[in-house]
């Protein structure tokens, strides 16, 4: 009795999520009905926890694939054409002719995960949100700041009208596809953001950037944010997508079961996408222990290994046999960001310098085992507007040296390290790199940084933070230097959220205070021009200008990876972040390792 006690509960943990021992993948699933499609879960790797799950104030990239399968917005772009389609929105805006203002049908079918419908009023408090000074949304809060007001129209709840004070020829995708529906009954229960107009909001952001937060701290405004920016709401998202969320444990893993109540599922003559019962994000800091997980069946799929072990670890028959990889190039690259409010790093010559000290070619053959090309600017390569033209600055020590000497920096005291007099005081040249905790890549790449700079007589290290941390001191620029990535978008080009010196305040994503007038010109040029071979040339001086100030050392345009167990059916390589879409992946009845 003992025996087939034992018995039964292998079965049960077999089936229950222990690693299959089935290797015969290839199954022919071109006729399997919807039903066969559905269940099993997905366990994906994660370098470390998001901040928050909120896309309004959330930052980093996984953020962003997690709050994607809760929240929605009106419109989204299609994965293969890259045009705006409806998902909450009953069909694609009116546009005026002046392109001042965009009105959307909404959806009288769709509703939150609560049960509460989707009105116009979920967008409205949504933009209000974003518009909110003491909101943590500088990141977006630029891509609204033409957008008025959003009202209904004629009080129909379903019809929702945005007025703009000035045309942006992206107003289109930040309207429809990046405003996220909130359920305002959650996200401000008092009521807070009905008090305040948009005008009234707009006013609180120019008198808060001249006065002290304490003046405020009584308006309905301040105490929406502060409830509204708390870890307990990001902690806790509630939406209207497929998934649901469920729980998060800190360090470990958040977990977002399917709705079987969505919303989506009951539209008549809607092809139903074939999701999985449960999406897991686990929380694995170091890459080496993830690959052991993925090899043990503890992990579904690994995004971006390290080039060392995604060619030199994933060879053995066993591996090839239960899992396929692939390799592509992703829109991104990584960058090192000098502080330009730094006494040390405000002159552009000694920035300069320390991208002569950068040996990309070195980095890239050693850290990305050739897998990616030494990055000239923030335009994606691929993009028509990308300079081709600029030639990317030299490994040559000789010259940093040169340039340093220039500015002013010798070894005065023969300790060998350089100083120079900054405002009366003699100054080290001595300073810190910052980047993320298991990202072994960027890791390397300070070390190998480090050590040309010991060469000509700086004193530089590097310190790894945790993911929430690091960015907290990104966003608040504390920091000399940083060693960091941003994903490029693969439409045109609109640099404004990361160069304009407008996004230096107010914990924008001018992380590195880099301020230049004629860069504020052409982007803001660019904002308005619709023809795109007049952005095009804009685009062209602008990445000339960064070229010569070298705010960023510019150092690689990666390649991606991914690996993930044979089971998975709908895997499509995309040119956008992350390069898939997880709610096209399903795995065949048969093949399935996980039961409710």
């Amino acid at each position: 009795m003992k025996k087939l006690i034992s018995f039964i509960i292998l079965l049960l943990i077999i089936n229950c999520g222990g690693d299959s021992k089935n290797t015969h993948w290839e199954i022919d699933s071109s006729s399997m009905s919807p039903n066969e499609k559905k269940g099993d879960w997905i366990i994906v790797h994660e370098l470390g926890d998001p901040d928050k799950l909120h896309p309004i104030v959330s930052t980093g990239a996984s953020s962003t694939y997690i709050e994607s399968m809760i929240f929605q917005t009106l419109m989204e772009t299609d994965n293969e054409t890259l045009e705006l389609v409806p998902v909450l929105a009953d069909g694609l805006p009116e546009i005026s002719e002046d392109r001042l203002s965009y009105t959307y049908k909404i959806r009288k079918d769709a509703y939150f995960s609560d049960g509460t419908p989707i009105t116009g009023e979920a967008f409205i408090f949504s933009l209000k949100a974003i518009k909110n000074p003491f909101s943590d949304s500088a990141p977006s809060r630029n891509y609204y700041k033409d957008v008025q007001k959003a009202e209904l129209v004629n009080g129909d709840p379903y019809k929702i009208k945005f007025t703009c004070s000035d045309v942006y020829f992206k107003h289109d995708l930040f309207i429809g596809g990046n405003l996220y529906a909130y359920p305002k009954h959650i996200y401000d229960p008092n009521g807070y953001m009905d008090e305040h107009t948009f005008s009234e909001l707009d006013e609180l952001l120019l008198n808060s950037e001249e006065k002290d937060a304490i003046e405020f701290n009584k308006t309905p405004a301040f105490l929406f944010a502060e409830y509204f920016n708390s870890t307990e709401v990001g902690r806790n998202p509630i939406g209207s997508g497929p998934y649901l969320f469920k729980s998060w444990v800190t360090d470990d893993r958040i977990t977002l079961e399917r709705d079987h109540d969505y919303w989506g599922d009951k539209v008549a003559g809607k092809e139903k996408v074939n999701y999985v019962e449960k999406l897991i994000y686990k929380s694995v800091k170091e890459f080496s222990v993830a690959l052991t997980g993925l090899k043990k069946g503890e992990i579904d799929m690994v995004r971006s290994l390290t080039p060392d072990l995604f060619y030199n670890q994933t060879n053995s028959k066993k591996f090839t046999e239960n899992y396929n990889k692939e390799t592509f190039y992703y829109p991104s690259y990584t960058y090192l960001g000098w502080n330009n409010a730094h006494p040390i790093f405000k002159d552009k010559m000694v920035r300069r310098a320390m991208t002569h000290l950068c040996n990309r070619k070195q980095i890239i053959e050693s850290v990305y085992y050739n897998d990616g090309q030494i990055a000239k600017s923030s335009v994606y390569f691929k993009r028509p507007e990308f300079n081709d033209g600029i030639e990317p600055y030299s490994f040559n020590p000789e010259i940093a040296r040169n340039l340093l000497k220039e500015s002013g920096w010798a070894d005065t005291d023969n300790d060998g390290i350089l100083d120079k007099i900054i405002d009366g005081k003699r100054t080290k040249f001595k300073f810190r790199f910052l980047t993320n905790v298991g990202n072994e890549k960027r890791k390397q790449v300070g070390l190998i940084m480090v050590e040309e700079m010991r060469k000509v007589g700086i004193d530089a290290d590097l310190q790894t933070m945790e993911w929430s941390v690091f960015l907290n001191n990104v966003r608040d620029h504390k920091f000399d230097a940083i060693i960091l990535g941003w994903a490029m978008p693969i439409t045109d080009s609109d640099p404004y959220q990361i160069w304009h010196s407008s996004q230096a305040e107010n914990r924008g994503s001018n992380s590195i205070s880099f301020k230049n007038e004629r860069v504020d010109e052409l982007i803001e040029k660019n904002r308005k021009e619709f023809d795109s071979k007049v952005r095009k040339k804009y685009m062209l001086e602008f990445q000339e200008i960064l070229h010569e100030e070298q705010p960023y050392t510019f150092v690689v345009v990666p390649k991606s990876n991914i690996s993930y167990h044979k089971r998975f059916r709908g895997i499509e390589i995309y040119p956008f972040r992350p390069g898939y879409d997880l709610r096209e992946w399903w795995v065949p009845k048969t093949l399935q390792k996980y039961s409710k």
